[in-house]
């Protein structure tokens, strides 16, 4: 889980954290899905979804876990902290 800075949504809440799990892939694949959600400070969901990695992406995941926070921070267009 990576803190972000702080995004306000209405009525929802803050998210202050991105939380994302890697789906299932073969072992010929090329891209892999992923869910993410953005969490307040109480770990309540204010929002989620999926994003699917790009080939390019996928190839330079490499040994770093943290490399797909940034893949969904970047096209959520949340600033990882």
């Amino acid at each position: 889980m990576a803190k972000i800075q702080p995004v306000v949504f209405p009525i929802l809440g803050t998210a202050t954290k991105l939380a994302v799990i890697v789906l299932g892939f073969s072992t010929n694949a090329k891209t892999c899905n992923t869910y993410y959600q953005l969490l307040t400070e109480a770990d309540k969901r204010v929002t989620d979804g999926n994003y699917e990695l790009t080939e390019q992406e996928f190839t330079n995941w490499g040994i770093d876990n943290s490399f797909i926070d940034d893949c969904v921070a970047n096209n959520l267009g949340v600033i990882i902290i």
